[in-house]
């Protein structure tokens, strides 16, 4: 990694991000915050502004990571940044932390995120803005669209199938050939043995339930 990283978001996410750059050896350049003041101190890095900074003479000197989280109901927030900083041609590189497994046989698309602890077998496809979080396990042959989160402690099975922008909630484990469709939802401790179809959710002993907004 040859230019320096600008982390976009302040929240809890991006202090995780922000860890993995700091355990890869990245420089760290600063920080997009729009709740805090230009110039003032966030984890010790400086704010460089707002999304307004992007507009900046300088944009292009830099990568950039998204400090973005992903949950229910707000995944649309990481997905915007995301096709802004596609449209203008800006670097997103995919992030290993150096204590996840990810099989050489893998394959990573821009802005992946896969953090400590998570597990990425062989054949497995992961793709553009996809958040492994800590300690999720992707078995072999999986495929996870553009968007979607594998929230920790997460287990796919095999052969599993998940949807862009789809969710599948910490600790829940989705059994061996399961197609979660796009933009589903999958409660925390789940055991998912049947498809779950596009926008709806799956809460364990209760009937699917549409998405109420999918965006």
């Amino acid at each position: 990694m040859n230019e320096p990283i600008v982390i976009v978001g302040a929240g809890g996410h991006a202090r995780v991000v922000l860890d993995v750059l700091r355990c890869l050896g990245w420089r760290v350049a600063g920080v997009l915050a729009p709740d805090h003041d230009p110039g003032s101190d966030w984890n010790g890095l400086e704010v460089l502004g707002d999304d307004g900074w992007l507009d900046s003479t300088e944009v292009a000197e830099f990568g950039y990571a998204l400090g973005i989280g992903a949950v229910p109901g707000r995944m649309a927030l990481r997905q915007r940044m995301f096709a802004l900083l596609r449209q203008r041609g800006l670097r997103l590189p995919a992030l290993v932390h150096p204590g996840a497994i990810v099989s050489s046989a893998a394959q990573l698309a821009a802005a992946t995120q896969i953090m400590a602890g998570a597990v990425v077998q062989p054949g497995v496809r992961l793709g553009a803005n996809v958040l492994v979080n800590t300690g999720a396990r992707v078995d072999h042959d999986c495929f996870v669209d553009t968007g979607a989160h594998v929230a920790p402690g997460a287990i796919l099975c095999g052969d599993v199938r998940i949807g862009a922008r789809a969710f599948v909630g910490a600790g829940a484990v989705v059994l061996p050939g399961v197609v979660v469709g796009e933009g589903a939802e999958v409660a925390a401790g789940a055991i998912v043995r049947h498809d779950i179809p596009p926008r709806h959710r799956y809460i364990p002993g209760q009937p699917l339930k549409p998405v109420e907004a999918f965006t």
